[in-house]
């Protein structure tokens, strides 16, 4: 789909390899990763969730008493247009 003709609410399927067309947020996932290094130059892909899951995983990140702490820890359910 492109871009020009996606709207507000527009719901869009991601496939493997395609770049995605709009900013968004992930509302449904299987294995999804995200290649973020044309905008943050880091290479590794990046898991992506929905936010039901991105909560409940910071949750149980948060209550693990654990000092090693990454960045990546809890997957994101933002999707960058262009990634």
């Amino acid at each position: 789909m492109h871009k020009d003709v996606i709207k507000v609410g527009d719901i869009i399927k991601i496939v493997n390899g395609m770049d995605i067309p709009v900013d968004g947020i992930c509302i449904e996932a299987n294995g999804v990763l995200a290649d973020e290094s044309s905008l943050t130059g880091e290479s590794d892909h990046l898991q992506k969730e929905t936010v039901e899951k991105c909560f409940a995983r910071k949750a149980e990140h948060e209550a693990e008493d654990s000092k090693s702490r990454g960045p990546h820890d809890v997957p994101s359910p933002v999707l960058l247009s262009g990634t």
